[in-house]
C-alpha cells in the first residue's frame, strides 16, 4: 500500500502535491482533444470525446429532467419509469440485452438524480456501437409494460429499506442557498410510489423524454461519422419541433447565507459564489486554499479531521467552498479561521514555490486523466445535466484549469471573495 493511502484524505492532498516527481510528469505527456458539441436535426445535444485507439467506449443518454419533475404526491416517479424502460422496447428485449452485454464483457447501468435521467453503457469497442443501438431503441420506444410496474415499485421499496441514504450536507447546503420545494425523494415511499399509475408514467415519458431535453454523450473508442450513422438508426422519438420543451430553467441562489445548526460535531461549508466568466480559474485558486489550509488547519495545528476546497456546482451555479469536519473542542473558531484564509488570498499573492508545486498538481492530474475515458464520460454526463441559462460550447466542457499568474489569482480573490456572495453553513457542538 502506498504511504499516502494510510493518510486521511485532507493531508494526502496536501502531500501529494508536495510529493511529486519529474518522473511522473515526463512519464506521460499524452493529451485528448477536447469534446465537442453539436445541436442534432432532431432537437438533441451530441457531445463527443472520441480518443484513438481506446479499448473501450461508452455512451451516456442523459435526459435533463429528474425527481425535481416528479408530481406532488407521486414522488419516485422518474425512477420507476427508469426502472420500467430497462424491461425492453417492442424490438429488444430487456432480458437479450442484458444477456447481449453481459457476453462482450460490458456494463450497463440508470441512475435518478433530482435533475436528471441517465442510461449508462460501457462496453469493448469492437462490441460497442450495436449494444449502444439496442440500448438506445430501449430508451427512446420503450413498451413500459403495466405488468411489470408492481414488480418494479417492490424493487425500489427494497433499495428505499436497505440502500437508501437520509439527505446529508450536500442537500441541506443545497436547500439553505435555493428557495421553493427542497430537495426531494428520488425513491419515494410506500405511499406515493402505490398513487402511481401506469398513466401517469405514459404521460411523464411523453412530456419529458424528447430530443430536445436529451444530451447524447460518447467517450473512448467511438468515431463522428459511426456515432451519427448509428443515432440515426436507432433513436425512436419523433423530432422536437422549435420551442416544443422548456428546459430547467438556472435559478439564482439566496445569498448570503449564513446558517448554523447544533450537531456532534464541527461539519462547515464555507465559500463563495464564483461569477460565469471566472469558473475556468476557479479550481487553480481551489487547489492554493486547500494547500494553505490543509497545512495550517490539519498537520501544523489538527484543529480538522478531513479537510477539501472544491469548485462545487449546485443547480447549475458554481461555488468555490471549503469543505470542513472536526472533532476538535478547538474547532468553535474554524469560521473564523476559513474566513482568514479567504482574505489573505486577496491580500497576500501565491509564493513562487506555492506556484510552482499548484502547476505541478494540474500537470500530473492532467497526465493521469490521459487515458481514463470512464471518468470523462462521467464528467461530460454531469455537466450537461445541470441547469443552464443558455446552449453548452465546448469551451465549457472539460477545459483544463487555465493557467493563473500570481496577480490572478488575487484579482480573482477579491472580486469573488465579497460579503454579498458568502455561504456559510455550520453544524457544530457551539451553534444554537
Amino acid at each position: 500500500m502506498s504511504p499516502l493511502a494510510c493518510l486521511p484524505h485532507a493531508r494526502r492532498a496536501v502531500l501529494a502535491l508536495v510529493l511529486i516527481s519529474t518522473a511522473a510528469l515526463a512519464e506521460d505527456s499524452r493529451s485528448v482533444p477536447p469534446p465537442t458539441v453539436e445541436a442534432l436535426p432532431d432537437g438533441s445535444e451530441l457531445i463527443l470525446a472520441p480518443r484513438a485507439g481506446a479499448p473501450s467506449a461508452s455512451l451516456h443518454y442523459v435526459v435533463r429532467t429528474g425527481a425535481q419533475k416528479d408530481p406532488t404526491l407521486k414522488e419516485g416517479l422518474a425512477h420507476l419509469l427508469e426502472h420500467l424502460i430497462f424491461s425492453g422496447s417492442h424490438d429488444v428485449r430487456g432480458s437479450d440485452f442484458r444477456a447481449a452485454v453481459k457476453a462482450a464483457g460490458g456494463e450497463f447501468n440508470g441512475y435518478t438524480t433530482p435533475f436528471s435521467t441517465s442510461y449508462v453503457l460501457r462496453a469493448p469497442t469492437a462490441a460497442f456501437l450495436p449494444l449502444a443501438e439496442q440500448l438506445l431503441r430501449i430508451v427512446s420506444s420503450p413498451t413500459l409494460d403495466p405488468r411489470t410496474m408492481q414488480r418494479e415499485v417492490e424493487i425500489i421499496r427494497t433499495e428505499g429499506t436497505y440502500f437508501s441514504k437520509p439527505p446529508g450536507f450536500r442537500e441541506h447546503l443545497e436547500d439553505a442557498l435555493f428557495e421553493g420545494p427542497g430537495t426531494r425523494s428520488i425513491l419515494g415511499d410506500k405511499g406515493t410510489l402505490s398513487s402511481i399509475t401506469h398513466e401517469d408514467v405514459v404521460r411523464f415519458y411523453t412530456q419529458h423524454y424528447v430530443p430536445a431535453n436529451t444530451s447524447i454523450v460518447l467517450t473512448g473508442g467511438v468515431k463522428r461519422e459511426e456515432v451519427l450513422k448509428m443515432l440515426d438508426e436507432a433513436v425512436r422519438l419523433p423530432p422536437s419541433l422549435p420551442g416544443e420543451y422548456e428546459p430547467t430553467k438556472l435559478v439564482e441562489p439566496l445569498l448570503p447565507i449564513e446558517q448554523a445548526t447544533r450537531a456532534p460535531e464541527s461539519l462547515i461549508a464555507y465559500g463563495y459564489l464564483v461569477a460565469p466568466e471566472d469558473r475556468r480559474a476557479c479550481p487553480r485558486v481551489a487547489a492554493v486554499l486547500e494547500m494553505r489550509l490543509v497545512r495550517e488547519l490539519h498537520i501544523d495545528e489538527p484543529i480538522t479531521t478531513g479537510l477539501e476546497v472544491q469548485c462545487l456546482s449546485l443547480r447549475g451555479n458554481t461555488f468555490l467552498m471549503v469543505l470542513a469536519h472536526s472533532g476538535s473542542m478547538d474547532a468553535s473558531n474554524l469560521p473564523d479561521r476559513l474566513q482568514e484564509a479567504f482574505e489573505l488570498l486577496s491580500r497576500k499573492p501565491m509564493k513562487p514555490a506555492e506556484e510552482k508545486l499548484v502547476n505541478q498538481h494540474f500537470q500530473l492530474r492532467l497526465a493521469q486523466q490521459a487515458d481514463d475515458d470512464e471518468w470523462r464520460a462521467s464528467e461530460l454526463a454531469r455537466l450537461v445535466s445541470q441547469p443552464r441559462k443558455e446552449s453548452l460550447t465546448p469551451v465549457e466542457l472539460m477545459s483544463p484549469a487555465a493557467p493563473l499568474p500570481r496577480k490572478d489569482v488575487q484579482d480573482f480573490a477579491r472580486r469573488t471573495f465579497v460579503p454579498e456572495g458568502q455561504v456559510v453553513v455550520n453544524f457544530s457542538p457551539f451553534a444554537g
